[in-house]
């Protein structure tokens, strides 16, 4: 289907979830009121249906009903949204898991309480601990698509998931649970939360482990399970000052030893992070402050290939690792129709990396900082009675980088040794943005929005030198590196079918440049007859990307809910510089057909279940488009059921009819398949 069909489509659709009849904004507020309310799409609290961009809330109740533990599991049924890792490989670890939009690997921005998560120093592969937040302690997630730099700056060119965590209410909550299942997995999890006057404490936390999964079509002697064992805790403190405003503290911690699937092949990760919300509010001007340092230590264990992987070969250690930052905003809303919310943000993140060879002196390392200085502003207007919300934003982000340097004492791979010390380099990024939601009657939002997202390079694209696959991938790093850009725009529409249905329907495109990717600049013989394939980090690629995204929930009943979406995504590589023959070529790990079905029922007198069909099309594993999965099912189901006023028994089945797919297709490595059905039980008791 070409693009003039895909608007016809659209336009078609619009027509349809338009409005035949008008109604006052009154009688609109009196008789469409949505419970929800986002306060990422423009930092301030504002209902969904008057969001300038495509927002899901998934509230408590939705995140507990899950047949997940894990954020990104949580999400991965959301519309624009695709995670290609499978609940089995969580214990790779490295990679960030989630596509939005189809922007391509690691271009999600992922916030906790307005703290990003995104590290920083290692974004070239994103590490994000999805893991690391207690299920019980979130409040909500919201998912906001679009470019969202205007608001937060680095990181979201597809968008931001914010992890809102629960503050404490009156009177006390607490429970405790224990479940077991699939691949020999134990865990145990509790949850505190109490409210003494105006002072609150939440505390939760758990211990997993787990034997894992193989999830190799054909495994060699020396693959082993890919085991894990997860440590989390988290705690939060809150005293009001007034019926408006409060001061919380959180901190949390996680400690993972997550398999490769190799003995010798494994990593080790401990997370520590530290956030201060202050929150003052008032009916004409309201302050929002937020200190916070995260800070991370991590090891990946490397095996030997010379003796098939039988013995140990280095370490590398992400140690002393962290990022620390400050953010400030005042918002006027004395001057209605009209509110301005403006202010500032610091973040500094300094990367140690060390490597650690057995039985050798040999030392390899790099080190950088990296600061950003970033003022924003957030316009509102509610204008013609509030059916037409505009809502301009813009920020600037300076950005420093200094104390660069990489080294290693040894010859390797036929490269000589080297030590490299890195001049301050500076570099800025306006991003602005523009949303406009419209009520032509009490039950339909038409809503346009557009803007600039971008990334800059992180600390470890700018100094680490990479090496792989016993030296024939070589990469240098580069210094040089500039943001990753993408302007996008959506639009869309949502209406209420009677008082019983909701759709919506959104189409988007975006034009993205300078994405950073591996430039062949040489090869060169090393020994074994092998050849060494040099590469650099370089600004190479430009793509276009368009979709259609389609929501439907009916509520047929009270306790009933059915739900679909369906998620189309083109993203083509337009221009890469490295290899023109690229040009054309799909992004790989992301389908063109992205499709969700499911219901979900909620009787706490009988029973809790929910069941959900995903299914994917038309995926390419590899840049060049050879290697593709045509499609496949996968069909999740969650069971609850409580008894004796506070006891809750569970079941949880991923991939109930074990259907085998891949996750990942190399010809050189081999494929990585789904491990099959997954089955996970637990008990919950409320004391």
């Amino acid at each position: 289907m070409n693009m003039r069909e895909w608007w016809v489509c659209f336009v078609a659709a619009v027509l349809m979830l338009s409005p035949v009849d008008g109604m006052a904004a009154e009688s609109r507020q009196e008789a469409y009121q949505l419970d929800a309310v986002v306060v990422s799409a423009t930092r301030t609290e504002m209902p969904v249906f008057d969001a300038p961009q495509s927002v899901t809330v998934i509230g408590g109740d939705e995140i507990m009903a899950s047949p997940f533990e894990r954020v990104e599991d949580i999400v991965r049924s959301v519309p624009g949204l695709y995670n290609f890792r499978h609940y089995g490989l969580q214990t790779n670890g490295i990679v960030s898991p989630l596509k939005m939009r189809g922007v391509g690997n690691n271009r999600v921005l992922v916030l906790v309480d307005g703290v990003p998560q995104n590290d920083n120093f290692n974004n070239a592969i994103a590490w994000v601990a999805w893991g690391h937040i207690p299920k019980e302690s979130i409040a909500r997630i919201e998912i906001v698509r679009g470019p969202t730099s205007a608001l937060y700056g680095s990181e979201g060119l597809g968008g931001v998931i914010h992890i809102i965590t629960r503050k404490p209410k009156s009177g006390r909550q607490t429970s405790v649970r224990g479940e077991a299942g699939t691949g020999d997995t134990y865990a145990g999890h509790g949850f505190h939360s109490q409210k003494i006057d105006d002072f609150g404490f939440m505390a939760a936390g758990g211990y997993e482990e787990s034997d894992g999964f193989k999830m190799l079509e054909d495994p060699a002697s020396y693959d082993i399970d890919r085991y894990r064992e997860t440590a989390k805790a988290m705690g939060k403190a809150s005293y009001d000052l007034t019926p408006g405003s409060d001061v919380s503290i959180g901190a949390l911690y996680f400690d993972q030893d997550a398999g490769q699937g190799r003995k010798y092949f494994h990593n080790d990760l401990q997370l520590d992070q530290y956030w201060l919300n202050y929150n003052l509010g008032g009916d004409r001007v309201g302050f929002k402050g937020l200190a916070y340092l995260n800070r991370a230590d991590k090891t990946a264990y490397q095996d030997s290939a010379t003796d098939n992987y039988a013995s140990p070969f280095r370490e590398e250690q992400f140690d002393g690792t962290y990022t620390w930052g400050a953010d400030a905003q005042v918002t006027l809303s004395g001057w209605k129709p009209v509110g301005l919310t403006f202010g500032a943000s610091y973040k500094e993140a300094r990367f140690e990396y060390d490597e650690d060879y057995v039985g050798s002196t040999r030392d390899a390392g790099a080190e950088g900082r990296q600061c950003f200085v970033s003022p924003f502003a957030n316009l509102d207007m509610r204008l013609l009675q509030e059916r037409l919300i505009v809502n301009l934003g813009a920020r600037y982000d300076w950005i420093e980088t200094t104390d660069g340097a990489n080294w290693d004492t040894s010859a390797s791979a036929g490269r000589p040794a080297y030590d490299n010390r890195f001049g301050s380099e500076t570099d800025g990024s306006f991003s602005p943005k523009l949303g406009i939601a419209w009520h032509p009657d009490a039950k339909t939002t038409l809503r346009a929005s557009g803007g600039k997202g971008f990334r800059a390079p992180s600390l470890f694209e700018l100094y680490k030198v990479h090496v792989r696959n016993g030296g024939v991938y070589y990469r240098e790093a580069n210094p040089d590196l500039s943001p990753e850009e993408i302007w996008s725009y959506d639009v869309g529409a949502e209406r209420f079918l009677g008082s019983k249905v909701w759709a919506r329907l959104t189409f988007y495109q975006s034009f993205a440049k300078d994405y950073i990717g591996d430039r062949l600049i040489g090869t060169a013989p090393i020994s074994g007859g092998r050849t060494r394939y040099d590469y650099i980090l370089d600004n190479i690629s430009e793509v276009d990307i368009y979709g259609i995204e389609a929501e439907m929930q009916w509520y047929p009943v009270d306790a009933v809910t059915l739900f679909a979406n369906y998620t189309y995504n083109i993203s083509k590589v337009d221009k890469d510089d490295n290899n023109a023959a690229l040009e054309g070529n799909y992004l790989p790990n992301d389908p063109r057909h992205n499709l969700h079905v499911g219901v979900r029922y909620s009787n706490p007198r009988l029973v809790d279940a929910s069941l959900i069909a995903n299914y994917y099309a038309d995926i390419y594993y590899d840049n060049e488009n050879t290697l593709k999965k045509s499609d496949y099912w996968t069909v999740d189901v969650a069971l609850a059921r409580r008894f004796l006023d506070r006891f809750t028994i569970y079941l949880n089945v991923e991939n109930i009819f074990d259907e085998e797919y891949p996750i990942f297709l190399s010809p050189s490595s081999g494929d990585t398949i789904a491990p099959g059905v997954i089955v996970l039980g637990g008990l919950k008791i409320d004391i």
